[in-house]
């Protein structure tokens, strides 16, 4: 069945902060590691205001979403089509469904902006490194693309290990072959890798599957983004000391 649908630009936030009572207690859990992981960052030479960015800035921001589009979808009502080909004047009856397309400032915006930076301080000077990096991305993104699902009423998701594991491999390629920073680049193809193959790739599926609210880069797949770059960030202090 063919339904007609319309793509509408638009900009705003939208919270989508939940309420849930072991939030706060998980917060306090979690802050001593994420203590521990800022002065790992700064121990490898990272910028402070980077740092607790990439820590406790893109946890606290996972909830929040710039919304950029609204596509709106008109789908016809099979069971009155026939009924209403009887009638003397033709009247078509449809359902008016909404999808609002959104970036995760946590999991989207933040990671594309410090992975940028990191591109341009550690790697653009080297033509080899770049291209490597292309090549170590489109694959990595490929493989997290086939192992992303979507999940209805969640959005997309995908299991924390692969991306990981496929930042792991390359950025010991790197290191190997091209002597590359370890810290730009496994943050940039882990963070870049993880929201290419399991939002961006999806986004066809997205827009004919699902309604509602969808963030690229949030729910499912932020917690891929999130760990995958300070996994990747801890990974590359390990190398600069075997180094």
């Amino acid at each position: 069945m063919f339904i007609n649908y319309r793509v509408r630009p638009r900009f705003y936030i939208r919270f989508s902060l939940p309420i849930h009572p072991f939030l706060f207690i998980g917060f306090l859990l979690v802050s001593p590691l994420l203590l521990f992981v800022f002065l790992v960052l700064i121990s490898i030479g990272l910028e402070p205001i980077i740092a607790l960015t990439l820590t406790l800035g893109s946890l606290l921001t996972s909830y929040v979403n710039i919304v950029i589009a609204e596509v709106t979808f008109y789908e016809p009502l099979t069971p009155l089509i026939e009924f209403m080909k009887l009638l003397p004047i033709p009247i078509i009856v449809q359902r008016v469904d909404k999808l609002f397309i959104e970036l995760n400032v946590g999991g989207a915006v933040i990671p594309i902006i410090t992975s940028i930076y990191l591109i341009l301080t550690y790697l653009v000077d080297n033509a080899a490194v770049i291209a490597f990096l292309i090549i170590s991305l489109i694959i990595a993104s490929i493989i997290n693309w086939l192992g992303s699902r979507i999940v209805p009423g969640i959005g997309i998701t995908l299991p924390v290990a692969l991306p990981v594991s496929l930042t792991l491999i390359f950025t010991l390629i790197a290191v190997a072959l091209l002597h590359v920073n370890p810290l730009g680049f496994s943050y940039s193809l882990g963070s870049l890798s993880t929201l290419i193959g399991a939002d961006i790739l999806n986004m066809g599926r997205i827009v004919r599957l699902m309604r509602g609210h969808v963030s690229i880069g949030g729910a499912g797949v932020f917690d891929g983004i999130y760990i995958t770059g300070l996994t990747s960030l801890i990974l590359a202090s390990l190398y600069k000391v075997l180094l």
